[in-house]
């Protein structure tokens, strides 16, 4: 490893293990304790603090005594030295929210919008990210990227999206121009991504802090379905970058092979209001008891058999389901799916599934603002 590659792997370090003791314990830490846990000499360690310091992403903490001689001055990540912003389209409800250093959500809303992802891309460039950084009160300054989430396959290399019919996409899209012009106006790099990659990325975070991950299946239900994949701590994204889709799963082969027999149009929420005689927006606002009970039971069974099939194939430590599904039928709905599953493996081979709201897309996508602004100080 050459000088400056050594530079920049102990940097990381010292700077991820700060952060991350900081996210378990709410402390800050000394230079002696980074020094024997990390393993670097002294001269080298206090040169890395003093580029922290002079980057801002360092700040002196307080003076305690850790052993008997003079006081120790600790040390601490400077919180409020950057920030980003997600946006998140679920739906009618447009989740936005600013995300720190430490990958936290410091201040979030829920705007209710139509499903239309074209209106909603131009309202977030022409207004909602100055409204939202005026509502948390940060300035532009520390702004460091804006993250944008949407239901809707997205392809990285060709900056093209597709399959977002409950969006109202309906064949494959350009989008390199709108992420032009965003970059451009607002001066920060922009993320694109979709919306169940954003949220698997935001849970593996939360509960690996900022440490790498494990396996896991997330499961994202609201107007439509989708899925991510975590393998090892890495976002699985597939050849065609399609890995998830499973909207488009067929569920009887012996019915038509086409759109009306897929998961998606079987348990979306928009699909199963609509076969109660709802329109979504109502539906979305207030159920009777019975119908929720009987849409708890539809889209539970369904769900419940999409991740039993995914999880016999790949064998996940962790199951998740996010979106507004959770919002809407809440513990019940957790309680009929796990029950469905260990009904189909009754011994006990699935994880019990487990739920999160679809704000940790929010801390996914703007996380990866952030992790990747991080980097580039630690290479500076």
């Amino acid at each position: 490893m050459i000088a400056t590659q050594l530079k920049i792997a102990n940097r990381r370090e010292v700077f991820r293990y700060m952060r991350t003791k900081y996210l378990r314990t709410g402390e800050d830490t000394s230079k002696a304790e980074i020094a024997k846990q990390i393993g670097i000499s002294n001269p080298t360690l206090m040169k890395i603090t003093d580029f922290f310091m002079q980057q801002g992403l360092l700040e002196a903490g307080e003076e305690v005594v850790l052993s008997v001689g003079r006081p120790s001055q600790m040390l601490k990540v400077k919180k409020d030295c950057m920030y980003s912003l997600g946006f998140l389209l679920e739906g009618i409800y447009l989740y936005m929210g600013v995300v720190d250093i430490f990958g936290s959500i410091v201040y979030k809303k829920i705007l209710e919008v139509e499903p239309d992802m074209m209106t909603v891309k131009t309202q977030i460039k022409e207004h909602l990210v100055t409204e939202l950084l005026r509502e948390a009160g940060i300035c532009k300054e520390k702004l460091v990227g804006i993250g944008i989430a949407m239901p809707v396959s997205y392809d990285m290399k060709s900056r093209t999206i597709s399959n977002g019919r409950m969006v109202k996409i309906e064949k494959e899209i350009y989008i390199g121009n709108y992420l032009d012009e965003m970059e451009a106006l607002y001066q920060v790099p922009i993320f694109f991504d979709n919306d169940a990659n954003a949220e698997c990325l935001g849970v593996n975070n939360a509960r690996n802090l900022f440490d790498g991950g494990g396996d896991m299946l997330l499961f994202s239900l609201g107007t439509g379905i989708g899925a991510a994949v975590m393998l090892d701590g890495k976002l699985r994204r597939g050849f065609h970058e399609r890995c998830g889709e499973i909207w488009p799963n067929v569920l009887n082969s012996m019915g038509e092979l086409g759109p009306e027999n897929t998961l998606e149009n079987q348990i979306s929420l928009w699909r199963v209001f609509e076969k109660n005689g709802m329109e979504y927006r109502e539906g979305a606002k207030g159920m009777s008891p019975r119908i929720r009970t009987q849409i708890v039971e539809d889209i539970a069974k369904e769900l419940a058999v999409a991740i039993h099939n995914a999880n016999t194939l790949m064998d996940c430590k962790e199951l998740v389901v996010c979106g507004q599904v959770i919002e809407l039928l809440e513990e019940p709905f957790l309680e009929a799916v796990n029950r469905y599953l260990e009904e189909m493996m009754p011994l006990g081979k699935h994880p019990r599934v487990q739920v999160e709201s679809p704000f940790c897309g929010i801390a996914g996508i703007a996380g990866q603002c952030i992790e990747y602004q991080v980097e580039k100080t630690l290479e500076g």
